[in-house]
């Protein structure tokens, strides 16, 4: 009979959380473009929010900003918090 394997938590690098597998939206920024890329397969940890995307993802994701087509178009507002300067 073969032995059954458990699966080992996944384990925060930054605090020793617990991760869980999840979905999200990720942005890359590539000079003055900001892409969104949805569903992407990530781990977050539990404990401090930290996000983690294998390379194989960002490869993926360089691929896919690189020749891929936009699944869809949109404009962003983009603000600032710097004090205007006074006249």
């Amino acid at each position: 009979m073969g032995r059954q394997e458990r699966k080992r938590p996944l384990i925060c690098g930054i605090c020793g959380g617990r991760l869980k597998e999840t979905r999200l939206t990720h942005e890359e920024r590539r000079g003055a473009h900001l892409h969104l890329i949805r569903d992407v397969p990530a781990q977050v940890c539990l404990a401090c929010g930290e996000k983690w995307i294998s390379e194989d993802t960002l490869r993926q994701i360089d691929l896919v900003i690189r020749k891929g087509k936009p699944a869809a178009m949109m404009e962003t507002p983009v603000y600032s918090l710097r004090p205007a300067r006074l006249r």
